[in-house]
């Protein structure tokens, strides 16, 4: 009797306890069900061990729960990058720098920066063949990476990569043959980029001072061409000034001519305006002969009267005793 009322005092906590749980299941399943997908990432479904082949894109997504599992990857850029302190640097992924040789045996140090990106489409056959972003990174990314740039710079003398056009072209023949192995795999290469390239420091005293002997050989050009050009300069000024010269005595010459031949027009026109002149007065003498003739002959008085105005300032005159008439009387002169 007592077992009976046992089960009865019992039975309550139980099936509610059972139905917790089973409540709790619900949620917990519907939780693992629920898988939100971040941007800048694709999930990858796995289940039993292998890819399903499906991909989910950033956003909410339902999975079977305790069967289906997600790998991530990114597909935004990632950064690989070489420098002297790779704990100091801001890149996805840091290394050392690639240790190389130059064709005229200089050994040198490249830093350069890796960008890449995993294509959504090919995500599935990446992970498949090459694993997450660590091994893709470093079975990829780095190994061929180093490969390419410490074997191109073999390649290369060391002057070449110290400056020039040298690295420019250093720098796209690596990001093509680099552009190749990505594609090999599906991965994509947005840049290879060359930031700089170390060398020993004996290497660069060497340079240093072929530079400052090619700067002193250009500055000793550079006077000779102008000791020239100004040579060249005052010659040229000579010239100028002797053509200059020549040019002002042909135009005093010149000037000389004109104001000769304009003295000589000058003395024409005066001796032809004097000419003029005496045959006019000529001709007014003539004309006033003329007309005094022609009175006299119509007026013969006249001449008396010339005489006697002439006679007004003569004191005295002798005339001849034989039957002369006195035209005035003269004056007597008393003792």
């Amino acid at each position: 009797m007592s077992f009976r009322k046992g089960d009865k005092r019992w039975g309550a906590p139980i099936v509610i306890v059972g139905i917790l749980l089973l409540v709790l299941f619900g949620l917990l399943t519907v939780m693992l069900a629920y898988t939100p997908i971040q941007y800048g990432t694709v999930g990858l479904v796995k289940r039993f061990g292998g890819l399903t082949g499906e991909v989910f894109e950033p956003g909410l997504h339902w999975r079977i729960p305790f069967v289906d599992q997600i790998v991530t990857l990114p597909t935004i850029v990632q950064s690989y990058e070489t420098s002297d302190n790779p704990d100091m640097s801001g890149a996805d992924f840091t290394d050392y720098p690639v240790t190389a040789q130059t064709v005229d045996g200089q050994q040198i140090n490249i830093k350069y920066t890796v960008l890449f990106r995993i294509p959504p489409d090919r995500a599935v056959n990446i992970a498949e063949n090459v694993g997450r972003i660590r091994e893709i990174v470093e079975n990829i990314v780095k190994a061929h990476s180093r490969n390419l740039a410490r074997l191109w710079a073999q390649n290369y003398a060391a002057e070449d990569l110290y400056s020039g056009e040298g690295i420019f072209t250093y720098e796209i023949i690596v990001e093509e043959a680099l552009q190749a192995e990505f594609q090999r795999y599906g991965l994509l290469l947005d840049d290879f980029l060359v930031r700089k390239v170390d060398f020993d420091e004996e290497y660069i005293r060497a340079i240093e001072q072929q530079q400052i002997a090619q700067e002193a050989i250009e500055t000793a050009r550079y006077q000779s061409e102008a000791a020239e050009y100004e040579k060249e300069r005052q010659i040229r000024l000579a010239q100028a000034e002797a053509e200059r010269t020549k040019l002002m005595a042909e135009a005093e010459a010149e000037r000389t001519k004109l104001m000769a031949q304009a003295d000589a027009e000058r003395t024409k026109l005066m001796a032809q305006a004097d000419a003029e002149r005496q045959r006019l007065l000529a001709e007014a003498e003539a004309y006033s002969i003329e007309t005094r003739g022609a009175a006299l002959e119509r007026f013969p008085e006249l001449v008396q009267w010339e005489f006697v105005r002439n006679l007004q300032s003569v004191q005295w005159g002798i005339l001849p005793s034989d039957g002369v008439t006195p035209l005035i009387p003269l004056p007597t002169f008393e003792e």
